[in-house]
């Protein structure tokens, strides 16, 4: 038979507080019982967060003074009596006062009351915290210490340049979806700067019909991870279980942020080095609309140092659209789990030798598991929508990237130590030759595994793919070929039109010892010199050469029978000849 025991605490329960229990049984303790005894408000989305003006200079029509806006939307009466209003780490507490259903309060400080009692109710704080402009995280908790609703916005929201310098508000759009915050936040269009004390001027609908689900998960520790969500998760600690790892028990232990979006897990067993652990969530988690997610596993492990090409740049766009942005791909070519955070980068001057300020490539901690790639940009949501073969999970938003120049750059790739992990040079002149205008098209590595100094090794994006392949798998990828002769070329034929089906030939070379001199010079089929592809190149056991079908002088042959050409002699003095038939149709 079970039994249910009341519990009265004499104080209220902290959201995510981390208790002992002990139950008498048969006069002895049982074991000490944790648990984690975890809330939301019964007013969770009901008193919202709906207007904020964070940077109330140079003023439009509005008082000069910084306000937040709340809105009950519930319909009924709520106290707000010893509720806290959060910005940041500072909080400020409610007096004895109510909010009528469907009304709004304009909160500010105590000395700029009158100046908007024109507009609505105000409720004056003696310690309003200021606002920060460009960034910063707001919320509500009621007097149980309990979560009710709250935002992190950043200028971004603006979404328009003039109105971000200055004395417009941000207001939420759809009331409705309170936790919705993608399309649903924006400057106000009113005249005055602002709406403070009643219905928002870009009030509209902006459904909440999705929810992304995890957006990373990082290891604190061996036995402890963090889980990142898209947006609020709030009803997170009422499951029983809400993820799972297999082979490993794990249990929540705390909230990592009072907006319900981060938590902390604790495993039983430690995680091992080079182990990769998927995390997994329960069918039933959903965001505050009830929305499932539509990512809902996420790979991560114990990060390890990069040393020299572990990882290695994969994808460049420099020259990007008017609308666009930058980005560069990264592809961890190692066994070793990487973390984004610890890499940076620097971009050299190609005529001057100076160098830039340094990038780091992530400001959290991030796995980049192995074979992964690793696109960063400063506007994910823009390349995503521009690149129809992108991979939106694997494109990283960063503050901002290393100079990229449109004509030509050198980029290197940073450890912590300084130490160089990766480095390309980049010029204009490596995209297809046809192409009239490279604006909007990215550079691509034929061959991740070979150096990024190797110009033959890149190739513009194939049109098919439009135009770029950020996050997902290159369009002029050529897989590694393992047949064990000496010399091997990836087809008989080109087809140099850019399209992402044979354009660039692969010639791998498969040899004995590292003293191997390499030349290889092409002909046509009536024996005219057409390029040197290489002259006395020192190779190792391996090498990998590319024709992109272009002559000396930098043109696209035309089409017909070319002959490959190749010496090769090594430090023993062994001499071999070959000679193999490339076909080129355009």
């Amino acid at each position: 038979m079970k039994k249910v025991i009341l519990l009265v605490m004499l104080l209220p329960l902290q959201a995510f507080s981390q208790i002992v229990i002990e139950l008498p049984v048969q006069n002895n303790l049982q074991s000490q019982s944790e648990g984690l005894i975890s809330f939301i408000s019964k007013e969770c989305g009901n008193i919202i967060i709906s207007e904020i003006m964070a940077d109330p200079s140079p003023p439009v029509g509005l008082p000069e003074d910084e306000y937040i806006e709340i809105y009950n939307r519930s319909g009924t009466v709520i106290d707000l009596g010893k509720w806290q209003l959060c910005i940041g780490n500072q909080c400020i507490t409610f007096s004895q006062v109510e909010i009528k259903g469907d009304e709004y309060l304009i909160l500010c400080s105590h000395t700029d009351t009158s100046k908007f009692r024109n507009y609505g109710r105000v409720i004056g704080f003696k310690s309003f915290p200021s606002l920060p402009a460009e960034k910063g995280t707001v919320f509500i908790k009621d007097s149980q210490d309990k979560f009710v609703h709250g935002i992190e916005y950043t200028s971004d929201w603006y979404n328009n340049k003039l109105k971000e310098a200055g004395g417009w508000s941000l207001e939420m759009k759809d009331t409705d979806f309170p936790f919705h915050t993608e399309g649903n936040w924006q400057a106000s269009d009113s005249g005055a700067g602002g709406t403070p004390g009643k219905k928002n001027s870009v009030s509209g609908t902006n459904p909440d019909n999705t929810f992304y689900g995890i957006e990373n998960v990082f290891p604190s520790d061996s036995l402890t991870f963090e889980i990142t969500f898209s947006e609020s998760v709030p009803y997170l600690p009422e499951l029983q279980e809400p993820l799972s790892i297999e082979g490993h028990q794990v249990s929540l232990i705390s909230g990592s942020d009072r907006l319900l979006r981060r938590f902390i897990f604790r495993m039983t067993e430690p995680l091992r080095k080079g182990e990769v652990c998927t995390v997994t969530i329960s069918d039933g988690l959903t965001d505050f609309a009830g929305n499932l997610a539509a990512r809902g596993s996420f790979r991560f492990g114990l990060p390890v140092t990069a040393d020299k090409r572990d990882i290695v740049f994969n994808e460049l766009l420099f020259n990007p659209l008017p609308e666009s942005y930058d980005y560069f791909e990264l592809v961890n070519c190692s066994n070793k789990i990487i973390d984004a955070s610890q890499l940076f980068t620097v971009s050299i001057n190609p005529e001057t030798g100076d160098t830039s300020a340094l990038k780091c490539i992530s400001q959290e901690g991030r796995c980049i598991i192995p074979g992964s790639l690793y696109a960063v940009t400063t506007n994910p949501e823009n390349i995503a929508s521009i690149y129809n073969s992108s991979d939106r999970e694997n494109i990283h938003k960063a503050s901002s990237l290393s100079s990229m120049p449109d004509d030509k750059g050198h980029l290197l790739l940073l450890s912590r130590k300084m130490d160089v992990i990766d480095e390309v040079v980049y010029s204009e002149k490596q995209h297809y030759p046809l192409i009239s205008d490279n604006e909007g098209i990215s550079l691509e590595k034929i061959r991740p595994d070979l150096p990024s100094m190797t110009g033959s090794n890149w190739h513009s994006a194939s049109e098919s793919s439009g135009w770029g392949t950020p996050g997902a798998v290159n369009s002029v990828y050529n897989a590694v070929n393992s047949s064990g002769d000496q010399l091997i070329l990836s087809s008989r034929r080109i087809s140099p039109d850019n399209d992402g089906n044979e354009d660039v030939l692969i010639i791998d070379f498969n040899l004995e010892g590292n003293g191997n001199i390499i030349s290889v010079t092409i002909f046509d089929e009536t024996g005219n010199f057409i390029k040197n592809l290489a002259e006395n190149f020192l190779s190792g056991d391996h090498a990998t050469l590319a024709w992109n079908g272009l002559n000396e002088s930098g043109s696209l042959v035309q089409t017909g029978i070319y002959i490959i050409l190749v010496n090769l002699y090594n430090d023993k003095g062994k001499i071999r000849s070959f000679k193999k038939v490339c076909t080129v149709i355009r």
